[in-house]
């Protein structure tokens, strides 16, 4: 085995720090074409960039006061993708469905009834339709209980939502 020179130590380091650059140069460009420089902006300030200037959606949750950490919370590394998987009550504030929308205005909200899921979604008759081609089965409908599946089976707003059937079976879907 022969030993590296220093000068080809320093040209496999250089190698290195290119390849990586070019990989994060591919993984800004796919973000925003033509990132602008913001004075006085400092290395994972999120908020320096995405903050002011509307590049979030109205309904994305206010940057000017978060820190790197607080962007970690729902998006990994550098990426725009969501870290993991949103609760439903996430998703439905996010898109304006407030808790009082679905539960009244109560001091303790219950859990729903269906028809408050479907007078939005859709009966599950319509669900089961819109994914008839999901793979291995059809999520909406079952040869146990057809098309009637209660919603709060597999889908859960304020805890992690479950696969209802991998009780018995072995299906490999994920569910929102």
């Amino acid at each position: 085995m022969r030993s590296r020179t220093g000068a080809t130590k320093i040209i496999c380091f250089l190698g290195i720090v290119a390849c990586c650059l070019l990989q994060l140069t591919a993984a800004v460009q796919g973000v925003s074409a033509a990132p602008k420089q913001v004075p006085g902006a400092k290395a994972g300030d999120c908020g320096a960039c995405h903050g002011k200037d509307k590049v979030l959606p109205d309904s994305h949750p206010d940057t000017k006061a978060m820190d790197w950490k607080g962007c970690k919370a729902c998006h990994q590394g550098d990426k725009m993708a969501l870290a993991g998987k949103m609760p439903g009550s996430h998703v439905h504030q996010l898109t304006g469905v407030n808790c009082v929308g679905c539960h009244g205005k109560t001091e303790k909200p219950e859990a729903l009834e269906m028809d408050k899921c479907v007078a939005c979604h859709g009966s599950t008759a319509k669900l089961a339709e819109k994914t008839a081609k999901v793979k291995p089965e059809n999520p909406h409908t079952s040869p146990h209980y057809g098309t009637e599946l209660d919603c709060n089976l597999c889908h859960r707003q304020h805890a992690k939502s479950e696969n209802y059937c991998n009780q018995c079976h072995s299906f490999n879907f994920r569910v929102p």
